[in-house]
């Protein structure tokens, strides 16, 4: 094909999925078609990038490029892994399917899956029968050792400090696992936790940092002892892979499993780690030729918490240096133009003002609605009068609590904010709705999002706005961080106050050997206030008691 509208062409009139013409914008036919050898696509909220990769397959395979058993996709979860091998399958070109275009030994194959996935693949094939720890063992053997290293320690903590110590210990565990991981990995950890302490024991109120440090790497060490063997958790399976595949006598069944790939599909490439970096840079040693294909959004890099490097996304080039290109999919087929223009402007006046912007697909001007819940009027009397008005708010919501704060204890704000919300959902009966927060807790304390979707779901019951039914079907109430990947007819943004958004968390900058810093933690706050805005499709409310409010 000469061009991109010869292959927009191609696709529409010879690729169907599920029966419908395979149509593409004009950038997502540049990464469908695109043959350099490092591909990065930039897509941004709502831009269509899984429909994308479908569309590489189709283009492959049915060029002769590629069959089926030639391309490795990694999908970020198992969910978005069995949707992509579903739509492959469906997919058909001049009404054959994808499968039967490919050789007869490619039929049965399903290509997407996630790296932990193929990771425990390769590992069976060399011989191994590994069990991968389950949340509730790990979570449970970190207390356990926790426990013992502090009885070792003779440190004795309140409950509340010991609760802070066991998530700070969680979360250096999953770090160290992904940036050290394995016995390979500890001395370097070892060292450079020494160095840091040693740099750092002079300094005002460091002790207890320090003291985090020194815990946390206790811990670790336990814990890579307790794992015997066939035990194992995700970082190792990964390292466990990686070492197998760069091995000077890797066994033969893996090198004929790499072997023959000819691309790498990798999709969410923001959430991208050192882990996976090792694993496909060892892939490469194996096969050289192989195309890598990224798709992802560095506006969307949410899970630096969790061992994400946002690096290899922005330094792309660095990484994969031959013959690398960047293609931008900018149109977002979420959400109406004025939510869309409202997310880039937050972006490029805070975040990143040279980067490409989206835009809209949608005619549709869309609506922003900014809210003040301490404006909303709130008669407490009304609790010792009929409770027929805004009593009913207040006895909701120590209810919800299980009655742990009575009804004249609940907190104003938290009974305004609610009543702001009531309001909301009485103008959408009909829509799906989804409420976010930056915590899993409101400002209010004993108020958590659960107490706060518990009252709400009785009062919109209560006052026949919904059934129960229909508000377990149409009503979302989540983190910020897990509604990406999701959208809804309508947000709103629960608590958008400066002090809550930007707030610093008392423990981000502890351990700086991960890369944790001021700056990055500010970088995620931003790019999390994105991923919350572009959930919405066509209305969107800011609930903020902010002057001037933030957004």
């Amino acid at each position: 094909m000469n061009s991109v509208l010869d292959a927009s062409n191609w696709f529409r009139d010879h690729v169907t999925l599920f029966g419908q013409p395979y149509t593409l914008d004009d950038d997502q036919v540049r990464a469908a078609i695109d043959h350099h050898k490092n591909t990065l696509v930039t897509a941004r909220a709502g831009s269509g990038k899984t429909r994308v990769i479908v569309a590489k397959v189709a283009y492959l395979v049915a060029h002769g490029l590629a069959n089926l058993d030639e391309i490795a996709i990694f999908m970020f979860n198992r969910t978005a892994a069995a949707e992509v091998n579903q739509r492959i399958a469906e997919v058909k070109v001049d009404n054959i399917p994808l499968a039967s275009i490919s050789s007869a030994s490619a039929r049965n194959i399903s290509p997407a899956s996630t790296f932990h996935k193929f990771a425990l693949d390769l590992v069976k094939l060399a011989g191994e029968r590994p069990e991968i720890i389950s949340t509730e063992e790990h979570d449970a053997l970190i207390a356990q050792l926790l426990q013992q290293t502090l009885e070792e320690l003779h440190l004795k903590l309140s409950p509340k400090d010991q609760l802070e110590l066991l998530s700070i210990t969680n979360n250096f565990i999953t770090r160290a696992g992904q940036y050290y991981p394995g016995y390979q990995g500890l001395q370097n950890l070892e060292s450079q936790a020494s160095q840091y302490c040693a740099e750092h024991h002079n300094k005002p109120d460091f002790a207890k940092n320090i003291r985090f440090h020194q815990v946390s790497l206790d811990v670790y060490r336990r814990y890579l002892a307790a794992l015997h063997a066939p035990k194992i958790d995700f970082n190792l399976l990964m390292a466990t892979a990686t070492e197998l595949l760069l091995s000077s006598n890797c066994p033969d069944v893996l090198r004929r499993r790499i072997r023959p790939l000819k691309y790498i599909l990798i999709d969410e490439y923001q959430d991208f780690s050192y882990l996976f970096f090792a694993l496909v840079q060892a892939m490469r040693r194996i096969t050289p030729e192989a195309h890598l294909f990224c798709v992802g959004d560095d506006w969307q890099a949410i899970n630096r918490f969790a061992g994400s490097d946002v690096n290899y996304f922005i330094n792309f080039a660095q990484f994969f240096p031959e013959n690398p290109v960047n293609i931008p999919l900018a149109t977002n087929y979420r959400s109406d133009r004025r939510i869309v223009e409202r997310a880039n402007r937050y972006m490029l006046t805070n975040y990143n003002p040279e980067a490409t912007p989206a835009r809209a697909f949608s005619r549709k001007h869309g609506k922003i609605y900014h809210y003040n819940p301490n404006k909303v009027r709130f008669d407490r009397s009304d609790l010792a009068e009929d409770c027929l008005g805004d009593g009913q708010i207040l006895l909701a919501l120590s209810q919800a609590t299980a009655g742990k704060i009575p009804p004249e204890k609940i907190p104003i704000g938290a009974a305004k904010l609610l009543k702001s919300v009531l309001r909301i959902i009485q103008r959408h009966p009909h829509n799906d709705i989804m409420l976010l927060h930056r915590h899993n807790f409101t400002s209010f304390d004993g108020i958590t999002l659960e107490v706060f979707l518990q009252a709400l779901h009785h009062l919109v019951s209560a006052q026949g706005i919904m059934s129960a039914t229909a508000f377990n079907q149409q009503v979302r109430c989540m983190t910020m961080h897990k509604s990406k990947g999701l959208e809804s007819d309508i947000v709103i943004l629960l608590e958008m106050n400066r002090d809550i958004i930007q707030s610093q968390h008392p423990h981000a900058t502890i351990f700086q050997l991960f890369g944790d810093t001021r700056e990055a933690e500010i970088a995620d706050q931003q790019r999390l206030i994105y991923v919350a805005l572009t959930r919405a499709k066509h209305k969107l409310y800011l609930l903020s008691t902010d002057q001037p409010p933030i957004l």
